[in-house]
């Protein structure tokens, strides 16, 4: 079983759209990691994402890309910065297959951390340089290892 942590996408300011949907790099930093988990076969069951507006539009550009748009659906618990991981591995753990998580970099990086190695303050993965970073995580129950990763700066210029 594969987990993929994605950190959204870039997106507008606040003060441009108070909803802040995705901005036009961040629909070229999603495009692109949605050509780049197709060339890799990427075939996540489910596509979660939390209720801000640019993970929505980061997991929903995402599916798109590899034609499971309606896989994409709001985590029934929330995934921001502090919340607790147990859910969200519970989720994985009944999927039944690929889970992919568009979130946030805390939660993310804990999450990493929690399958890696048991322990979600030790960090064993960097979502630098920012926005559009992709982790593959593979393995199931206490046994995960880190298989790949991806940064928008690996992307051709």
């Amino acid at each position: 079983m594969k987990v993929y942590l994605v950190h959204h996408v870039d997106a507008l300011p606040a003060e441009k759209d108070p909803q802040r949907h995705i901005s036009p790099m961040g629909r070229e930093q999603a495009d692109r990691l949605g050509a780049r988990f197709k060339a890799l076969g990427a075939a996540p069951v489910r596509i979660l994402h939390s209720d801000k507006q640019w993970t929505i539009d980061t997991a929903e550009c995402i599916a798109a890309a590899l034609g499971t748009a309606d896989k994409t659906v709001k985590a029934a618990y929330p995934v921001n910065t502090g919340d607790p991981l147990a859910p969200f591995l519970a989720e994985i753990a009944a999927a039944g297959g690929d889970v992919m998580m568009c979130g946030h970099v805390d939660y993310l990086l804990r999450a990493a951390s929690k399958l890696v190695c048991g322990d979600e303050s030790r960090k064993v993965v960097e979502f630098k340089p920012g926005n559009g970073t992709a982790v593959c995580l593979e393995g199931k129950g206490s046994d995960w290892v880190i298989t790949y990763a991806w940064r928008q700066d690996h992307a051709p210029g």
